[in-house]
């Protein structure tokens, strides 16, 4: 899989952190350019040291997967994954390589972090990298935290709060939020008629269940939706 790694700013014995973009098959360098990395894009397209990079305080790590996302791609259809299962064994397998060609950084504490679809990957990632330790598969991983920022973990419970924060916050009025809300039954039941199986229902679920973010957001102009506080 493909990856950028930056040591710290500061030491090498600073923790390693590896962020995962979620999507799914969102790539890493959009956190690495746009938010947490130690460099940011100009308008001139030149790179700009960002005073508020992780990697002032942690050894940073973004890969690109699940395999097809962004630079990690494969020409064998065999090598797509399809749950978690088969994502957090591949990052293990990532993380095991890394170290071996990395040694001098395999004893660091370790944390697991990222945002959005990132909230499936990373506690099957974390369960992982905890199954292989108590094994004492490979090399030991100092795992001592994750982090999840934004994460979507449970739609059938996520998106039919949308509407209550929204108004909450002042996005969006009374009735805007009843005459949204309607739209919440027909996601659930998409939701639910989805399950696991990933076939097209899944994908009707997906947009049919946006509705319901993209009319919050229709209403809401300029607010950004991840400074809503």
């Amino acid at each position: 899989m493909f990856y950028f790694f930056f040591e710290s700013r500061n030491s090498k014995k600073d923790p390693v952190v590896i962020w995962l973009t979620g999507g799914p098959g969102c790539s890493s360098e959009l956190a690495l350019f746009y938010e947490n990395g130690p460099f940011t894009i100009a308008d001139n397209m030149s790179l700009v040291w960002n005073e508020y990079g992780w990697d002032k305080a942690s050894n940073l790590l973004y890969v690109d997967q699940p395999i097809g996302t962004g630079f990690s791609y494969s020409s064998d259809q065999r090598d797509i994954r399809h749950n978690e299962d088969e994502v957090s064994n591949d990052l293990y397998d990532f993380l095991q390589a890394f170290f071996a060609e990395h040694p001098e950084f395999a004893k660091n504490d370790f944390f697991i972090t990222g945002e959005s679809y990132a909230g499936h990957y990373i506690p099957a990632f974390a369960a992982r990298v905890h199954r292989g330790n108590k094994a004492k598969e490979g090399i030991h991983i100092n795992l001592k935290g994750f982090a999840i920022g934004n994460g979507l973990t449970d739609p059938a419970i996520q998106y039919k709060a949308y509407t209550d924060y929204a108004l909450d916050m002042g996005v969006i009025k009374k009735s805007d939020h009843d005459r949204i809300n309607k739209l919440v039954p027909v996601c659930e039941m998409a939701i639910k008629l989805c399950g696991t199986d990933g076939t097209i229902s899944c994908m009707a679920s997906y947009f049919v269940c946006n509705n319901i973010f993209n009319g919050i957001m229709a209403l809401a102009g300029d607010t950004n939706v991840r400074d809503m506080n």
